[in-house]
């Protein structure tokens, strides 16, 4: 469901930015929608953003798309995709943020309950102090 939502959003703001403002044909909005989305699920989502945390996955995710969209733009058309790319790069970026917390309550929090963690719980073994019965040795012995 969360890749799902991830290439909604990507796909819509791809659309409004790369196809509303720069004309771009959608079927090639499409194609680079589907290719970020996955790259940048495996990557920002589900590799740094457990071990980062949102700003560390959302910064990568901004890189990512930015480079993607560039990249990409430029393999199927022969426009400059800089300025298409920096504006859609900004906008999803802040989507991501808001993915990422979603990712966390949602996602994370599914597997977590899923796969409940080992307890590897340990008995401590200790005796008492007699504290009466150590004073009367301790008389004895004076």
């Amino acid at each position: 469901m969360a890749l799902i939502i991830k290439l909604i959003m990507t796909t819509a703001v791809l659309w409004i930015v790369m196809g509303g403002i720069f004309g771009i044909p959608l079927t090639e909005i499409l194609l680079i929608s589907v290719l970020l989305t996955g790259v940048s699920f495996i990557v920002g989502d589900l590799w740094i953003y457990p071990k980062a945390g949102n700003l560390a996955a959302t910064i990568s995710d901004f890189c990512l798309i930015l480079i993607g969209i560039w990249v990409l733009g430029g393999l199927f058309t022969q426009l400059d995709f800089g300025e298409a790319a920096m504006t859609s790069a900004v906008i999803l970026a802040v989507g991501e943020w808001f993915f990422h917390r979603y990712m966390d309550t949602q996602v994370f929090e599914e597997q977590a309950s899923e796969n409940p963690p080992e307890r590897n719980l340990q008995t401590e073994f200790g005796s008492d102090m007699d504290v009466k019965s150590d004073a009367k040795k301790a008389k004895k012995k004076k």
